[in-house]
């Protein structure tokens, strides 16, 4: 699986590419299995993808049918909360971080249930237990597929 996965993802992007990659893991009734991401790292895009793999990705193969794999593109710091309250959950991704304690939490764009900015705040804040002040990112993501 480790080479198709390579096979699709440099179908579009170089091995020594440095990109935030995430991944979506999904059973043959597309129940979510497994989802995590790496953002802002060291490493280049292969051995991000063996990292991700023999890490997490290998434990759940047998039960995988689909795999998603979000590459994140044009991340842009957000000032002004209503413009930021317009865009589309579906369209873009949110980066939050806490102004104290630097707590961060991501959101990918059309994230199931999500359907406002407003929404997607409070999961992001809940989930990864933010409060106060945060800055927040937004970005766009280039989704590749793999259905075994």
């Amino acid at each position: 699986m480790l080479e198709a996965i390579k096979k699709l993802i440099y179908s579009k992007y170089g091995a020594n590419d440095r990109v935030w990659l995430f991944y979506s893991l999904f059973d043959q009734k597309g129940i979510l299995l497994d989802s995590h991401g790496v953002v802002e790292t060291d490493k280049n895009l292969d051995a991000l993808i063996d990292l991700l793999y023999t890490g997490m990705i290998k434990k759940q193969e047998l039960k995988v049918k689909k795999m998603a794999f979000d590459i994140v593109s044009e991340l842009k710091p957000q000032q002004d909360v209503a413009a930021f309250l317009q865009l589309s959950p579906k369209e873009y991704g949110i980066v939050l971080v806490s102004v104290s304690g630097g707590k961060s939490g991501v959101l990918l764009p059309n994230t199931a249930g999500i359907e406002t900015m407003q929404q997607a705040l409070a999961a992001i804040k809940t989930k990864h237990q933010l409060s106060g002040n945060v800055s927040i990112s937004t970005f766009k993501t280039d989704r590749l597929v793999r259905t075994k």
